[in-house]
């Protein structure tokens, strides 16, 4: 199944564009462009929206899975103790531990951020956390509306490049990635593969003194978290990009001002999983690289910071899905409602078929007992009558005063020899019959049994009914009719 994803990239001094898609023959960078940004006469946002429309008629953004990227001296960062190892319960208390150190009322900030990895495996577990205003992002969201460009992740411009190097490579020596544009420079430094720190630096100062200023503020900053955290900062190697790359020649003064090795950041080379389009000719690392990477992560799923997470991501899904929420809730009430009718209605019918019922019974015990006129339970009361009757009624066998049970049962006892190996196991006396059931040891001594009741006056006629030897092969089961 092809995928289609929009990497857009917004900086205070650039936007950047790339449409990535993939399928099971590969990936590539299907359009891309990038429009530089002016504030001199009119505001950001015009400039935004000027800038918007230019990419938006040079790409076609239909269908795409929209990553954005805003610009990422528009978020505050903070690294801190978490109270829990546990990521559930650190993301219900962090916006107020965040609230303390930030201009801002917990409600009105959206927030993500990681755990250390480097030290969960002590008592005092450290995360970092990125937060932004819901203002900011709700301005932009209003912005990309008219161009129908709804994220479905909202990042930051510069770590999200440094979180792909990072994942990338899954190298746990200490690494840093400088973005370094024209006005401002991202660092971002990375401790067992995970990203630790993130700080962007207005660089005001001359051309030649630019370099310096920069690497001046950076060292300060890593000493100052070294200093917070406990953790060393022990750098191995320093990636870099961003449009500064464009007029100046900065590798060799970087290596020389930190002492490691320097290596500018191709995306596309480190990868190897994305190619350019032929239609797509020219293509520079350092400007497009930042777009590049929002698609990237999405496409290989790792999980940048992202604040669309929560309470933001479910108002979107509902203003996305609002119409067939609503839809599916009106069925489900019919459906509901349909079935409690249901229910109604066949719960009377049960109701009236009951005292239908009843009536019957009722009128069947007055028509049988007529006697009777005191009527609680005709059921119970039908019962108890039924046994009475029962009783009085000769016992069961006893068809007439001139045969009784005793006589039959005396008669086959006289009249089955005493030394015949013979065991009776049933006598059912009906009202014209006798069937008498057992076993015994030949077929000889069935014959026999036959020819002594046939003697009996009260026996009309004896008949062999069945005579089988049985499983083990020594018995025979047999099976007598005596007619009365």
């Amino acid at each position: 199944m092809s995928r289609k994803i929009l990497g857009l990239d917004i900086r205070r001094d650039a936007v950047s564009a790339v449409i990535v898609k993939s399928s099971m023959k590969g990936s590539w960078i299907e359009s891309h462009a990038r429009v530089p940004i002016s504030v001199k006469e009119t505001s950001f946002e015009e400039e935004l929206k000027r800038s918007l429309e230019s990419i938006s008629g040079r790409i076609d953004t239909t269908d795409a899975v929209c990553v954005v990227a805003l610009p990422a001296v528009d978020v505050t960062y903070r690294n801190m103790k978490a109270p829990f190892k546990e990521v559930k319960k650190v993301r219900q208390i962090l916006p107020f531990e965040l609230e303390t150190d930030l201009p801002y009322q917990a409600e009105d900030i959206v927030f993500d951020f990681n755990m250390l990895e480097i030290s969960l495996e002590t008592d005092t577990p450290q995360l970092f956390a990125a937060a932004i205003e819901k203002q900011r992002i709700a301005v932009l969201i209003d912005l990309l509306n008219p161009f129908k460009i709804e994220p479905d992740i909202l990042t930051i411009g510069g770590y999200a490049m440094g979180h792909y190097l990072s994942r990338l490579s899954g190298e746990k020596h200490c690494r840093m990635f400088l973005d370094i544009g024209d006005s401002y420079t991202t660092m971002v430094l990375f401790l067992s593969g995970d990203v630790c720190l993130v700080r962007t630096f207005s660089i005001v100062a001359s051309e030649k003194s630019k370099l310096r200023s920069m690497c001046s503020q950076i060292n300060r900053t890593l000493l100052a978290f070294e200093q917070k955290s406990g953790l060393t900062c022990d750098i191995h190697e320093i990636r870099i990009t961003g449009s500064y790359l464009a007029v100046a020649d900065v590798d060799t003064d970087l290596e020389a001002f930190f002492g490691v090795p320097v290596a500018r950041a191709d995306l596309m080379e480190s990868s190897r999983k994305i190619v350019l389009s032929s239609k797509e000719e020219t293509w520079e690392p350092h400007l497009m690289d930042g777009a590049l990477s929002l698609a990237l992560n999405e496409l290989s799923g790792f999980d940048a910071f992202n604040f669309r997470r929560g309470r933001m991501g479910m108002e979107k899904a509902w203003l996305e899905n609002k119409k067939d929420i609503l839809r599916t809730c009106f069925l489900g009430g019919a459906v509901a409602l349909l079935f409690l009718g249901y229910s109604i209605v066949n719960t009377y019918t049960l109701k009236q078929r009951v005292e239908t019922k009843n009536a019957e019974i009722l009128e069947i015990f007055q028509t049988t007992f007529p006697e009777v006129t005191q009527i609680v339970d005709p059921v119970h009361q039908m019962r108890v009558k039924l046994e009475e009757a029962g009783k009085r009624i000769s016992q069961p066998g006893e068809f007439a005063a001139s045969v009784k049970t005793i006589d039959i049962l005396n008669d086959i006892s006289r009249l089955i020899p005493e030394k015949q190996d013979v065991e009776l196991v049933s006598i059912v006396v009906g009202s014209d019959t006798v069937i008498v059931s057992g076993n015994t040891d030949t077929f000889n001594a069935v014959d026999d049994m036959k020819s002594g009741l046939e003697r009996a006056d009260i026996f009309k006629s004896v008949s062999i009914s069945s005579a089988n030897m049985d499983q083990s092969g020594k018995r025979v089961r047999f099976k007598l009719k005596v007619a009365l």
